[in-house]
């Protein structure tokens, strides 16, 4: 600052001398003097340089609206252009003498760095499974990055969760669903049985208890319909009913015939309807197991079904005709229970076999209402109750000797079917119905 004002002193001076040499009037210097610079936005290059062109360096005056974002560089690698400008304050007053302005335009490189690049994560994984399975333990699920954060860009949120679960204490009780509804008499006379019971809807945990399936707290029956069956019944219910027969070689051909005659005896005695009545399937075993009808309510030809059907005299495959009859149920209707009925002579001739009929019996169980029929007593009733559906005395039902089934049609009859009607009550019935045209 020292030296400018003292050349400018100087500079006063010799003019003064020369002024007064030559007879002139004194003249003052006046050094041209500018504003501070003014900054303006760092522009797109190639924006500023189309500026440049037109003579114009100040985005305001050149774009109606102010300046888009469009038109600005934030950053990116080579940079942007930004303007410096100044104006003059105090123009020379002698133009032969005083200092020209210096230059009012400044072009520089602007925002010359890499842009930031914010950190980007994916979803969030499926939960773990608990570490532990009670008194507390963790899960816990993570979510990856996906980009980075370079150059400032903002960090990443948390990319891992913990959370606890399975607080509750491991020895703990089951906890039990609410009681069912009462289930349809297991018989229609002669003192069925109906129940109830609880399912669990939590099992229990470490060394807590839980009721067993048929204790009071889980199980209630009671008797019903004690009163007498009529001697000649029909059956009525809407039913699909699979009969097994015991062709094996324990049943003689005589036994065979009497078996045959009982089947008839219980197809007279029965409603047969796909509407609202019975349907009847019918299949036979022995070493072999042969589907002989399919469910149908034709009578006529569940007629002729039984009686060509042959005798084979083999072996017992219970475990095979309990499959069949599961594989039949696939002709049964939605809207009727079903009920599997088999009548048999004998126990399973090997091991093996009686293996084979309980676990065929676990397989049809939960899909269909499994009785039996002991032909001999040779068969008690206790060896074949655990195949059969609960209540396990409402499903076995015992005859002494296969010759005498045709005399048991009323009592096998009442024994599956919960809907019966006196005989002649029934045929009077049907024949006042008057004909559909």
């Amino acid at each position: 600052r020292n030296n400018v004002c003292g050349t400018k002193k100087l500079k006063q001076e010799v003019i003064t001398i020369e002024s007064k040499q030559s007879g002139g009037e004194r003249l003052e210097i006046n050094d041209c003097s500018v504003s501070e610079w003014k900054p303006g936005e760092c522009l797109n290059a190639e924006f500023a340089a189309f500026m440049s062109q037109k003579g114009v360096y100040e985005p305001g005056k050149f774009v109606e609206g102010g300046v888009s974002p469009m038109m600005l560089h934030t950053c990116g690698l080579g940079g942007g252009t930004q303007f410096f400008l100044r104006e003059p304050v105090s123009p020379p007053k002698t133009k032969d003498f005083g200092a020209d302005c210096p230059p009012l335009r400044l072009k520089t490189v602007c925002n010359d760095f890499e842009c930031p690049v914010d950190c980007q994560l994916g979803d969030w994984e499926g939960w773990s499974s608990c570490s532990k399975s009670c008194d507390g333990g963790m899960k816990r699920r993570v979510r990856p990055v996906q980009v980075y954060p370079q150059y400032g860009g903002e960090e990443c949120d948390p990319t891992k969760q913990e959370e606890t679960c399975d607080a509750l204490a491991c020895d703990r009780p089951c906890v039990l669903n609410d009681w069912g509804p009462w289930r349809d008499c297991t018989r229609a006379c002669e003192k069925g049985i109906t129940w109830r019971s609880r399912s669990i809807s939590k099992p229990a945990t470490g060394a807590g208890k839980c009721p067993r399936t048929f204790s009071k707290a889980r199980y209630h029956r009671e008797y019903c319909n004690d009163n007498p069956c009529p001697s000649d019944v029909v059956c009525l219910a809407k039913l699909d009913l699979i009969i097994g027969l015991d062709a094996s070689g324990s049943m003689t051909e005589d036994g065979w015939k009497a078996q045959s005659a009982a089947l008839l005896g219980i197809l007279d005695r029965v409603k047969l309807s796909a509407k609202d009545g019975l349907q009847i399937g019918l299949a036979k075993f022995a070493w072999d197991v042969t589907p002989v009808a399919q469910l149908t309510d034709d009578k006529a030809a569940l007629i002729k079904k039984v009686k060509d059907l042959p005798y084979d005299g083999w072996t017992t495959n219970l475990g095979g005709l309990f499959r069949m009859m599961k594989g039949m149920l696939q002709f049964g209707r939605r809207d009727a229970p079903s009920v599997c009925m088999t009548w048999t002579d004998g126990r399973p001739s090997y091991p093996s076999d009686e293996y084979d009929a309980a676990a065929g019996a676990d397989e049809l169980r939960p899909v269909c209402r499994l009785m039996i029929v002991t032909m001999r007593p040779a068969v008690p009733k206790e060896s074949v109750m655990p195949w059969v559906s609960h209540p396990k005395d409402q499903n076995v039902m015992a005859v002494d000797d296969p010759l005498v089934m045709a005399d048991k049609v009323n009592d096998i009859t009442t024994f599956y079917c919960a809907k019966i009607q006196r005989h002649a009550d029934y045929i009077a019935t049907t024949t006042a119905e008057p004909t559909k045209s």
